[in-house]
């Protein structure tokens, strides 16, 4: 009788201790924090600092605007986007650094960078190897296999504008600049008049870099050229007619980056990219292109999580980032807006589209 009893007691006790234990998870679990989402990473690499600190922070800003939109949302298919930001200063050794770190950290699906010509081609050899999706802001590169999609038209394209801008008949004609778009200008204007030895041209098109470009027209309007310089974007910086001075009036840029205050239908747009942080200056003509880039990443990132069930750099490399990018990485029929610099009033929109 007394072992009955005393199987009893502690068959009480065990239930006691079961109950106390579940009691105990249950208050344990209310107290936790809830699930963290999953979060998967965009890579952004711009020069933050140096001479052209002005791309960066035209492309932070956009960058963080459309991260925080999209999570607004709900993310991508569940996923949280987060932003991974590194400053090369345009320089190509720093750009190989950020380059490398972005490719070491898993969780970083995709690129967007370098903004320079020289930066990316340095970075463009690193994420290829490592099989990571670049999408180029800001400078065209000859088309290759690798992993890379532009937020630009073909240079072809490009250099089919610049040569439209003004005519050419029985003029003189030269480029400044190298690169795939001078390549393809080049090509264009094979067999076209080059002014004679230690003459000008009449018409110099450009693709130097704004302060390169200001420097070289400020020489010449200074020995005594009274002719026509046509740039591409780059000469959409304020750098440039800061150089320049008086000699910047008239030359003229091709662009297929509208400036947001050019277009009205972004005056919330632009409310919005100045809310983004404290003293944000208005957004420049890199702000609206890597806020669109960020969008094209999370559309392939969303199309390769619907695949794959999860984010992975050959599922966004697989899907793309739309059908409006061409078969070398760049975009379809994309717009090319002309602007003229106007003394003392900055730069002004002389046609729609080309």
């Amino acid at each position: 009788m007394l072992w009955i009893l005393r199987q009893r007691c502690l068959q009480s006790r065990l239930a006691r201790c079961v109950l106390s234990v579940l009691l105990l998870s249950t208050l344990l679990s209310a107290c936790l924090p809830p699930q963290l989402p999953r979060v998967v990473k965009i890579g952004l690499v711009a020069p933050f600092e140096g001479r052209y600190r002005y791309v960066g922070y035209d492309a932070i800003y956009a960058a963080r605007l459309a991260v925080r939109e999209i999570n607004a949302a709900g993310g991508v298919a569940g996923w949280m986007l987060e932003l991974t930001a590194y400053d090369d200063r345009a320089d190509p050794e720093m750009a190989r650094t950020a380059a490398r770190n972005l490719i070491t950290d898993p969780d970083v699906i995709a690129v967007i960078g370098h903004y320079r010509q020289a930066s990316t081609l340095a970075a463009r050899a690193l994420y290829a190897e490592a099989g990571m999706p670049l999408l180029v802001v800001g400078t065209w590169l000859t088309p290759t296999t690798t992993p890379v999609w532009f937020m630009l038209p073909a240079p072809e394209q490009a250099a089919t504008t610049l040569l439209s801008v003004v005519p050419l008949t029985n003029t003189t004609v030269t480029v400044w600049g190298d690169g795939a778009l001078a390549a393809a200008l080049n090509d264009a204007l094979r067999g076209h008049s080059s002014p004679p030895a230690m003459a000008f041209p009449d018409v110099v098109f450009s693709t130097l870099p704004p302060v390169e470009a200001a420097t070289r027209l400020a020489a010449w309007r200074a020995a005594g050229w009274d002719g026509t310089l046509i740039g591409d974007m780059e000469l959409a910086a304020s750098e440039f007619v800061a150089v320049a001075g008086a000699a910047g009036e008239g030359a003229l840029f091709v662009t297929p980056y509208r400036l947001p205050q050019d277009d009205p239908a972004l005056a919330a747009w632009r409310t919005a990219y100045r809310a983004v942080g404290p003293h944000v200056p208005e957004p420049g003509v890199y702000a609206r292109a890597t806020y669109d880039a960020v969008y094209a990443l999370a559309g392939a990132l969303a199309a390769a999580i619907g695949t794959e069930g999860r984010p992975s750099r050959a599922g966004v490399w697989t899907n793309g980032p739309g059908a409006a990018w061409d078969t070398t990485g760049y975009r379809n029929d994309m717009p090319l807006y002309v602007y003229v610099w106007e003394q003392g009033k900055g730069p002004r929109r002389i046609n729609g589209r080309q």
